[in-house]
């Protein structure tokens, strides 16, 4: 019993015994591999680089063209050709040919005659005149004239502090007590009827928008000129504040 006691005791000893050699050969073997890593890095010699040698040619130049051919001498002989003389011919005189009178035509019987014209006269004139049909008449300038704000505003026919016909200041903006000022370039044509309202300085988004349709209600007297009404602009200058 004691033999057997002693066979089946654990053998501590031999596993630590193992266990160090292994811990010793791994890190021999590591210091091995490290220091022959090193050694082979410290004795590689940097390799010389290539020499390159470029050599630009140029393009071959193409080869001469040929020499043309040469003509081969003729054989023949060569013969003078005989010198031709001129005669002297007397020139012959030609008689010119006289023209024949022209017949006079007698206008005095004709058909293409005008009542009242005059020889020389012009073609397709007035009966019974002696001279060119006149000019047509120029044509009439219907362009609208400019005149002054005084003489636009004494040809109104409405009265342009009526509510209808006035620009009314929003409840916002006239909270502020301030003077709106807006410069307007107002057409009228010849009836006295306005045609056209142009914002040229703006009052506020507020404003410009009520002026077109405002101002196309109001009427003027027709402007005359020579007797005969015309169009006309002129520029205003619109005030807009709180009442």
């Amino acid at each position: 019993m004691a033999f057997e006691g002693i066979l089946t005791q654990p053998d501590t000893k031999p596993k630590r015994w193992r266990r160090a050699m292994l811990s010793v050969s791994l890190v021999l073997h590591g210091a091995a591999l490290l220091a022959g890593v090193a050694h082979s890095l410290w004795q590689v010699e940097e390799l010389p680089m290539p020499a390159v040698q470029v050599l630009l040619t140029a393009a071959v130049p193409p080869p001469p063209p040929p020499p043309p051919p040469k003509k081969k001498a003729s054989t023949k002989p060569k013969t003078n050709k005989p010198v031709e003389t001129k005669r002297l011919v007397q020139p012959t005189e030609i008689k010119k040919e006289e023209p024949e009178p022209e017949e006079q035509a007698d206008d005095s019987g004709s058909d293409e005659g005008v009542e009242g014209g005059v020889e020389g006269g012009v073609e397709g004139g007035v009966v019974g005149s002696t001279g060119p049909a006149p000019p047509p008449p120029k044509p009439k300038n219907t362009a609208p004239r400019m005149v002054s704000d005084k003489v636009a505003r004494a040809l109104l026919l409405i009265d342009p502090n009526a509510p209808q016909y006035r620009v009314n200041l929003p409840r916002a903006l006239a909270r502020s007590g301030q003077v709106y000022v807006a410069g307007l370039r107002v057409c009228v044509d010849a009836r006295g009827s306005v045609t056209d309202v142009r914002v040229l300085r703006s009052a506020g988004p507020a404003l410009d928008s009520q002026f077109p349709t405002v101002l196309r209600r109001w009427r003027y007297r027709p402007m005359k000129v020579d007797g005969q009404p015309v169009p006309f602009c002129y520029l205003l200058r619109y005030e807009v504040s709180a009442r």
